[in-house]
């Protein structure tokens, strides 16, 4: 998978679809801003219909979210981090660019701030460089869903650690006694990962991370598996545990029982997120998580 394209906007042909999280006070006056932008460099704005009755900017169309997806070249995001993989699920299927812009807390995957909207012009002017980034497909059964930052294993009930085995391939690679273990992309390497103790991986490699959490040995650390394999996870539940949650991107999504596992391996698809800033992975780092001590 190349790494990088790119994205140029066309003044009065491009469309944009903007999705906002409502429940943000600082999201609305972002939102407003980045329209102002957006008409200024004549590329027409869609925003979903619950967004009418919050923002009533001049020139928006206010449409069902496939059709905002569909129908746009470009797709921005105002909100925080959970806002950004939410949507980008979405925008992955319809294969569309996104831009995020933080109004959260630590807004990681975001490439703007509110104070650097100006900078939207750069799209119709000079085209800016989108990064591709890995996601894992996760199946159980014949259920299937994209994760974007990370799938994570974990125990119903507190106080109890669970047996969990792990396989490549087939073959069996490890088990543990733990509170749960978290598979990530690059992308998911600064999130639940790093803070389990795993690797920050920068985001142009293709790798997934299996991180054990709360593990009962002294010696569990981290394994670093290549996009080629299939990995499986499941328990066998020999303690008081009956079932785990399995949590894509921060949402439960289904649950395992006895004799069930998931497989997680690298998609055919990719999140295409647009570089506007230039910041590379390392300052993004530095500033987003390194600088907050």
């Amino acid at each position: 998978m190349k790494s990088r394209d790119f994205i140029k906007l066309e003044r009065g042909k491009s469309k944009a679809f903007v999705i906002i999280n409502p429940k943000k006070s600082s999201v609305l006056p972002c939102a407003e801003k980045l329209i102002g932008e957006l008409r200024k460099c004549e590329i027409k704005p869609f925003m979903d219909t619950f967004a009418e009755k919050l923002i009533k900017s001049e020139g928006v169309s206010y449409v069902e979210r496939e059709e905002g997806f569909r129908e746009s070249d470009i797709v921005f995001v105002v909100g925080g981090d959970g806002t950004i993989l939410r949507a980008a699920k979405g925008a992955i299927l319809y294969d569309k660019p996104i831009l995020g812009i933080n109004a959260g807390r630590l807004g990681f995957l975001s490439d703007l701030e509110e104070s650097d909207l100006e900078n939207v012009e750069k799209l119709v002017n000079e085209g800016c460089p989108v990064e591709k980034r890995m996601v894992l497909d996760i199946e159980k059964g014949n259920e299937s869903i994209l994760a974007i930052n990370d799938v994570y294993l974990t125990k119903t009930q507190p106080g109890r650690t669970t047996e969990l085995f792990v396989e490549c391939n087939g073959r069996e690679v490890c088990r543990y006694r733990a509170d749960g273990i978290v598979m990530a992309t690059p992308d998911g390497s600064t999130a639940y990962s790093m803070s389990a103790g795993g690797p920050v991986l920068d985001t142009t490699l293709n790798a997934i991370i299996m991180t054990p959490v709360c593990p009962h040995s002294l010696i569990s650390r981290s394994i670093v598996f290549s996009p080629d394999k299939t990995i499986s996870v499941g328990s066998e539940f020999s303690g008081g545990e009956r079932k785990l949650d399995v949590v894509v991107d921060g949402e439960i999504v289904f649950c395992i029982k006895k004799n069930e596992k998931i497989t997680v391996r690298a998609s055919e698809k990719c999140a295409r997120f647009v570089n506007i800033s230039g910041r590379g992975f390392y300052e993004v780092l530095n500033q987003k998580i390194i600088g907050r001590r």
